[in-house]
């Protein structure tokens, strides 16, 4: 049963806003987009292991959770790609999107890809991410009074990618796999240690331990365009409001639902709430009663009163 599915990460919605924000003259730039490059490559390899997933025919009680986050409480963070939990074993499953031939220097926890022009490339070592993650699981399960096998693997999104001998060993496999992988865990995981309503309550626990966090990238929000910006334009020019419609400064074009990629792209800045003073600030407002009215139309959640009055920007604005 799929408990938890797969959302867009705070990552890649902030690196499209920076996109959409930054000026293409301006020194990191080109460091962002490579970074939004990668960024949106892992999804896309993530959503192939997911595909594979619903595949997979079981007649076991299981729990599915994707993308589950995880706070130590000491100040870190354990981020597992995807989460199987079953009676019978635990499973940690971290997703790689990576073309080239994969060396593995095991003594040095190196993991290096070498592409087809030669080009040598260090990756974070995802057995170490996974043990790491396995860990604190065993942990978790100890103190509740839980004994299960906690067990992990890597799975490769990309069949470009090229396994050499130096992975033979380790619990890495290509995503065509999977279903035959977990016909093998269950064989070896034979014994249930969890009755169906043990389960149900620990993978309820999991999906309400999770807290989603926000990725702040390296960059002053005052580098960033304000206001409502032309998506015909390639968001290079302002749309303003303007006798009841957002107008495109540049090519005319009307687009009210500009305000709602602002406000959204605001929220990824600045926080959930604004005033109508920082309405104006940011949509460049001379008239504060107009910025009323824009605020009042939307039918936010408002908190306080006067001049203490915020607006709440609901998480999902746009559909």
């Amino acid at each position: 049963m799929l408990l938890k599915k797969r959302e867009v990460s705070s990552k890649q919605l902030v690196l499209e806003m920076i996109e959409r924000r930054l000026s293409k003259s301006h020194a990191k730039y080109d460091y962002f987009q490579e970074m939004l490059g990668r960024t949106k490559a892992g999804i896309v390899g993530e959503q192939r292991v997911d595909r594979e997933w619903r595949e997979i025919y079981l007649e076991h009680a299981y729990y599915l959770l994707h993308d589950v986050q995880l706070n130590t409480g000491a100040g870190s963070i354990h981020q597992i790609d995807t989460l199987f939990m079953s009676r019978n074993f635990v499973l940690i499953v971290e997703i790689k999107n990576i073309v080239g031939r994969i060396e593995y220097m095991e003594d040095h926890h190196q993991f290096i890809r070498i592409t087809s022009d030669g080009r040598v490339d260090g990756f974070r070592n995802p057995f170490d991410q996974v043990k790491r993650h396995a860990r604190f699981l065993r942990l978790i399960f100890q103190k509740a009074g839980d004994h299960i096998p906690i067990v992990y693997m890597i799975v490769s999104a990309n069949p470009n990618m090229i396994m050499t001998s130096s992975l033979s060993a380790q619990p890495i496999i290509h995503v065509s796999g999977l279903a035959e992988k977990i016909e093998q865990l269950f064989l070896r995981y034979s014994q249930v240690c969890l009755s169906e309503k043990g389960l149900e309550h620990i993978a309820d626990r999991f999906l309400k331990k999770h807290e989603p966090t926000q990725w702040i990238p390296d960059i002053e929000w005052d580098e960033l365009r304000k206001g409502a910006l032309c998506s015909q334009c390639e968001y290079q020019h302002t749309v303003q409001y303007f006798f009841g419609k957002w107008r495109c400064s540049n090519c005319q074009r009307t687009d009210n639902k500009s305000m709602l990629v602002a406000l959204q792209d605001y929220q990824l800045m600045m926080g959930n709430n604004i005033s109508n003073a920082q309405f104006r600030n940011f949509f460049d407002i001379d008239s504060e009663r107009v910025a009323h009215y824009l605020l009042k139309k939307l039918k936010f959640e408002v908190i306080g009163e006067n001049k203490n009055r915020k607006y709440i920007i609901p998480a999902k604005l746009l559909d």
